[in-house]
């Protein structure tokens, strides 16, 4: 196909700084890298978890007539707190989970096509 590892092209994170390194897949390296990506993956998902958790009292706080209004039966704040709390916890989770499937897979399929660029295939 190309000439270029998979997940390096341009504007590709794996690329932007110049020349990516070289790794095997069961190296200490391979294993840094993909626990370094995972672990800024980590920390974007638990800010948007904080902001969500931090912002509701927040917003019942200097939003009261927004956090009153009744939808449903129930007040904005309960009905948030109540029903749409618990699915926005699981999609930030799934986020999480299919990013870092994705993560792997790139760096697995980079990783390869070095070793076969390496050993002639």
């Amino acid at each position: 196909m190309g000439d270029t590892p998979p997940g390096t092209g341009p504007g590709t994170p794996a690329n932007a700084g110049g020349t990516a390194p070289r790794y095997e897949v069961h190296s200490e390296q391979y294993l840094h890298l993909v626990m370094s990506a995972q672990l800024k993956l980590s920390l974007k998902c638990f800010a948007i978890f904080v902001v969500i958790l931090v912002g509701i009292p927040l917003a019942n706080f200097y939003l009261p007539e927004i956090a009153n209004t009744r939808i449903w039966g129930f007040t904005l704040s309960w009905l948030f707190l109540g029903v749409l709390f618990y699915p926005l916890t699981w999609i930030i989770a799934r986020i999480y989970v299919s990013r870092s499937l994705a993560l792997e897979d790139e760096i697995i399929a980079r990783a390869t096509w070095e070793e076969g660029r390496m050993s002639g295939g």
